[in-house]
């Protein structure tokens, strides 16, 4: 399974935020191992996480709000994945 096929589970719900419970934190760091075992870039990731809330999100501002939110608890993540 490729890691793009994980990030669905890592928001929980359609506009839940990245990663902010245990399972969805769980799902995230499984995504982010395969996705560094694949040999993606943590601005490869981030990108692809950012078009989830685009589906639900449809204010400018909401949108950009959340992405910036996700991208921090991606940042957190990433530096503790065990392929780094």
């Amino acid at each position: 399974m490729a890691w793009t096929d994980l990030i669905s589970g890592c928001f929980g719900f359609g506009t839940a935020p990245f990663a902010t419970n245990r399972p969805d934190e769980d799902s995230a760091k499984a995504a982010i191992s395969a996705a560094q075992a694949e040999g993606a870039t943590k601005a490869e990731f981030a990108q692809v996480i950012a078009m989830y809330p685009r589906k639900y999100i449809k204010s400018d501002q909401l949108l950009r709000e959340r992405i910036r939110e996700d991208a921090g608890r991606l940042d957190k993540l990433w530096k503790v994945s065990p392929v780094n």
